[in-house]
């Protein structure tokens, strides 16, 4: 069996090096939003917009959530069916980033204009968070709020990994979500009762490619090219 080899070049990370930690348990938080802001898709064929969501919470663990504001066309709906007629949908993630302002600010996401915001962004350069501008809410920024925060597990073949994901706000001081009214058993009652630990989703692996039957691929001097293993 060959053996790996250690590559010079690859950069390692160290443990607990990290100046931040996230939350990790499917729960109900009460947070602070740290960045509120919009950004589009990196695909050049979509028009969609999503806007991220960043909280802290009372011991310092943070989560990054991303809601979808439209779609790949540019709405900010889907056509779907109900009651057998074709209906116009509200995406979901709009719904949940609607339900955000309402309880922070009192006003619907509609009606209140993006302006430049300070933001951290990931820079694949320097491998680290740097500073950099966005259009957002500074308005959201430092409100105090409820979250329910499911935990996300994806699988693929032996590979797999987690996240969490903001699915509900809520208000502290109620306990209610958006349009909400008080009753015995409120929607974060229920939701509390049957969270699970993980959503899981397995997705097909990708598909190994065989060399069996294919030509021996050969270099510009004519030999076959040495095996490698692994990527670096």
């Amino acid at each position: 069996m060959a053996w790996i080899k250690k590559d010079e070049a690859v950069e390692v990370a160290v443990e607990l090096e990290s100046d931040f930690s996230k939350i990790e348990t499917t729960d109900a938080y009460e947070v602070k939003v740290t960045e509120a802001y919009v950004a589009d898709s990196q695909d050049a064929q979509s028009k969609s917009m999503s806007l991220y969501v960043s909280v802290e919470d009372e011991n310092g663990d943070t989560n990054r959530s991303r809601f979808t504001l439209t779609g790949r066309d540019g709405n900010t709906f889907y056509m779907g069916k109900s009651k057998g007629q074709d209906v116009k949908k509200q995406h979901f993630g709009l719904s949940v980033a609607n339900t955000l302002f309402d309880i922070a600010l009192g006003k619907e996401i509609f009606d209140i204009e993006p302006q430049e915001v300070d933001i951290k962004s990931w820079d694949a350069d320097t491998k680290s968070m740097i500073d950099a501008k966005a259009e957002g809410f500074p308005d959201l920024v430092g409100k105090t709020i409820g979250i329910c925060l499911q935990m996300k597990r994806e699988i693929s073949g032996t590979d797999s990994k987690e996240w969490g994901e903001i699915a509900h706000f809520f208000d502290l001081e109620t306990g209610l979500m958006s349009g909400e009214v008080e009753s015995d058993r409120t929607k974060l009652d229920k939701w509390l009762k049957n969270k699970k630990e993980f959503i899981v989703k397995e997705v097909e692996a990708p598909a190994r490619s065989s060399s069996f039957g294919k030509k021996k691929e050969e270099t510009a001097d004519g030999e076959a090219p040495k095996k490698r293993w692994g990527k670096k």
